[in-house]
């Protein structure tokens, strides 16, 4: 349980209250962001301070902490649930990685080292490996770290942890594009591109490479978001 991990069994200083509301916020933004959390599934406190073995007041600060980055909505008397999926929040993650990403991957692909460009070549064959095993997890890590080699090299560190924070956001996005078989296979072009330009420290080319993947990746849920909202309405 988080709270045995965390605390021990004497009074809680504040830090250690702090400690469990951490560690409740921690496991449900994880859940949230792999989708073991389902979008719109209700947050009942009781059975959240069940399951954690912790008061509701971590929980609540938990939950207002998740609130505030557009992973719960809540509702007065009508509690909390994980937010849904929306093209409208979809764009403004894209919005903001268009500006961090963009910028990092032309300073990464113009400084690349050679251990950089071997990370991301291994990360590209794990890549695969994992797209052919169907191991979504591995998959996912794998893409992430062929970018964070690239992003590295451009000495930005602050710039990478803003970055963190959005892609915990945008996880659960790529979770729902990556249950097409057809757009799952398709996700590796951007990798595959801004690979290329790392090769040739091409700063532009990485630049427009990481650009046209997060512009496809707005557009193809956008379409199946779209799609989905239409088959309720259509039903009724």
């Amino acid at each position: 349980m988080i709270k045995d991990q965390i605390v021990s069994s004497t009074a809680s200083t504040p830090l250690e209250i702090s400690s469990v509301e951490d560690g409740v916020y921690r496991a449900l933004r994880h859940e949230i962001g792999r989708l073991e959390l389902a979008p719109g599934e209700r947050l009942r406190l009781e059975e959240l301070a069940g399951r954690f073995d912790v008061s509701l007041t971590p929980v609540r600060h938990a939950l207002r902490r998740l609130e505030s980055e557009g992973l719960v909505v809540s509702l007065p008397r009508r509690g909390s649930r994980v937010a849904p999926l929306s093209v409208e929040e979809l764009e403004e993650i894209q919005a903001l990685r268009l500006g961090l990403e963009t910028f990092l991957a032309r300073l990464g692909a113009e400084a690349i080292t050679d251990a950089a460009l071997a990370e991301m070549t291994a990360a590209r064959d794990e890549m695969e490996r994992a797209f052919r095993g169907g191991d979504l997890d591995a998959y996912l890590a794998s893409f992430w770290s062929l970018r964070d080699a690239c992003y590295r090299c451009a000495g930005r560190p602050r710039l990478e942890r803003t970055l963190q924070d959005q892609r915990v956001r945008v996880e659960r996005y790529v979770l729902t594009l990556c249950r097409d078989p057809e757009a799952f296979a398709d996700l590796r072009r951007g990798p595959d591109t801004l690979l290329e330009a790392c090769r040739a420290g091409d700063g532009e080319a990485a630049e427009v490479a990481t650009r046209d993947a997060l512009q496809w990746v707005l557009a193809e849920l956008g379409r199946m978001l779209d799609n989905a909202r239409a088959v309720p309405a259509e039903a009724s």
